[in-house]
């Protein structure tokens, strides 16, 4: 009896000890973000991604996406003008019943989350013959989808995962996966490349061009611009760990997304930082959805802002 009364003592003292240890953990992270909390506070309208965020009313922003396409244009960005077939978007999502089920509780971005694989799906046109792998993954079920319905081999890559390529899993940083020369024939890129963080968004657009085979292609959807360059970061999130762009305005993050990072290209900021260093093999261009409202109209209480994506493809040998 008095050997079980130790045991407890003994047990009781530890929990205590376990609990006190992470407390003081919690409160030390707690502790360090007051300073950041108090500058994010204090900043000003400008300094806040709210200011800045035209997609909450994107309808009434129309005119300046299309000012930003200009811009772009203006830049020496190759763009090409695209409309989203609003029949063809539904009866996709019929077909896919997996896409349309995994995003169904994304609240008002479910349609755009849904458009973003669907418009992945149609412009990389990918068959049988592809090696797919979709990029920044996380926990998305693309890439079995694509499996299921295809029949192709298909590969999700996340810097979450344990390194190598484990089963159709790839644990590799995409400016640098160590995958042989041609692996992929197709990349895409859903809502993942703005978080590419430092100089990951350039390593990545030389990666793709070793990565893929002649005839491949990526898309990146969507391509987040705004007509002021910035990086957005929570203030939730510890500054010591987030790299801001030198030339980029740093803005904080007042909505509802605990994100550390997110980068927003001016058109200048895209063609100087991304465009002017894709590889000579590798052929570029913006899509402009001229449309969006369109869809906008047909999906109400949706915020759909998927404006721009970025499609590149890699050219034959000669």
């Amino acid at each position: 009896m008095q050997l079980i009364q130790r045991i407890k003592r003994i047990l009781r003292e530890y929990i205590c000890d376990v609990v006190k240890a992470e407390v003081q953990q919690e409160a030390s992270k707690i502790m360090a973000l007051i300073p950041q909390l108090i500058e994010f506070t204090n900043s000003s309208p400008e300094e806040k991604q709210s200011y800045h965020d035209r997609s909450r009313a994107p309808l009434a922003n129309y005119n300046y996406f299309l000012d930003l396409r200009e811009q772009l244009s203006k830049s020496g960005v190759v763009v090409e003008d695209i409309s989203i077939n609003i029949l063809d978007f539904e009866k996709w999502l019929e077909e896919y019943p997996e896409v349309d089920s995994y995003y169904k509780n994304a609240g008002n971005v479910y349609i755009e989350k849904c458009l973003e694989h669907y418009l992945s799906y149609r412009y990389l046109d990918m068959s049988s013959d592809d090696i797919c792998i979709d990029v920044a993954a996380a926990g998305s079920p693309y890439a079995d989808i694509l499996r299921k319905h295809l029949k192709i081999k298909s590969y999700r890559l996340d810097m979450s995962y344990p390194e190598g390529i484990h089963g159709y899993n790839i644990g590799a940083d995409a400016g640098s996966t160590t995958l042989t020369s041609g692996f992929a024939s197709t990349l895409a890129l859903h809502c993942a490349y703005e978080c590419f963080m430092g100089n990951a968004d350039i390593r990545f657009v030389r990666e793709a061009s070793r990565l893929l085979r002649p005839n491949g292609r990526y898309l990146i959807t969507p391509l987040y611009l705004d007509a002021t360059y910035f990086n957005a970061t929570s203030p939730y999130c510890d500054q010591k760990e987030v790299i801001i762009d030198p030339e980029a305005h740093k803005i904080w993050r007042d909505d509802e997304y605990k994100v550390p990072f997110s980068r927003h290209y001016s058109p200048q900021a895209f063609s100087t930082r991304i465009y002017s260093n894709i590889p000579n093999d590798m052929d570029g261009k913006v899509y402009f959805v001229r449309n969006l409202p369109d869809v906008m109209h047909r999906f109400q209480n949706q915020r759909v802002y998927c404006y721009f994506m970025f499609y590149c493809e890699k050219r034959h040998r000669t």
